[in-house]
C-alpha cells in the first residue's frame, strides 16, 4: 500500500506526464525558430542561499551573431524544476547550467525579445551545450507550458537591477577575506 506522500509524488508526476503529452501534440519541434548560438565566456557561479546562485562575472553569448550579456551577479535557480520532479532531471545538472542563466534572465529583462524568441534560444542553448534533442524538447516544452507566470512582460529591467546591486554588496561582504 502507498503512503499519502508516495501517493501524492506519483498523482503529481501523472499530471504534468499527462499535460506534457497532450501538449507535445499542439508544440512540435518545427514550432522551434532556429538561431545560431554559442557561449563564449561563462562565468563562475557562486551559491547565494537554498537553492539560488548567482554570477560572479559577465556570462557572454553569441546569439545570431549579436552578444548578448547576463551581467555578473545575477541571481539564479537554473532550471527552474519543481522537487518532486527532479527525479526526471535536476535543475543543476552542468548541461543546464548556462542555458538556464540566459533564459532566466532574459525572462526577467526580455531586451526587446518576446517570450517565444527567448524560448526558442533556451532549446538551441540546451543542444549547443550537448544535450540530447528528447531532453532540450522536454525543457522547452516546460518552459513554453509553465513558464509564462515568470515572463517580465513589461521589459522593465530596473528590479533586476536594484536587486543585482544588492546581491553585488552580498558577494563582497560574504567574501571579504578571500582574496
Amino acid at each position: 500500500m502507498l503512503s499519502k506522500k508516495e501517493f501524492k509524488k506519483i498523482g503529481i508526476g501523472s499530471f504534468v506526464i499527462l499535460t506534457l503529452l497532450f501538449f507535445t501534440t499542439t508544440i512540435t519541434l518545427n514550432d522551434i525558430v532556429l538561431h545560431d548560438v554559442d557561449v563564449q565566456e561563462k562565468s563562475p557561479v557562486f551559491p547565494y542561499e537554498n537553492y539560488d546562485y548567482m554570477t560572479t562575472e559577465d556570462t557572454f553569448y553569441a546569439i545570431d551573431n549579436n552578444y548578448n550579456v547576463v551581467p555578473a551577479f545575477f541571481r539564479t535557480d537554473f532550471a527552474s524544476i519543481p522537487r518532486v520532479l527532479w527525479f526526471v532531471d535536476a535543475p543543476y545538472k552542468a548541461s543546464f547550467i548556462y542555458p538556464s542563466l540566459w533564459h532566466d534572465y532574459y525572462y526577467s529583462c526580455p531586451n526587446k525579445k518576446n517570450r517565444k524568441e527567448i524560448d526558442d534560444i533556451f532549446f538551441w542553448l540546451l543542444r549547443n551545450e550537448q544535450n540530447s534533442l528528447y531532453t532540450s524538447f522536454k525543457m522547452y516544452l516546460a518552459v513554453r507550458l509553465f513558464g509564462g507566470s515568470r515572463f517580465n512582460e513589461n521589459g522593465i529591467c530596473e528590479d533586476i537591477v536594484i536587486q543585482i546591486e544588492k546581491d553585488e554588496q552580498y558577494y563582497y561582504k560574504e567574501n571579504a577575506n578571500h582574496g
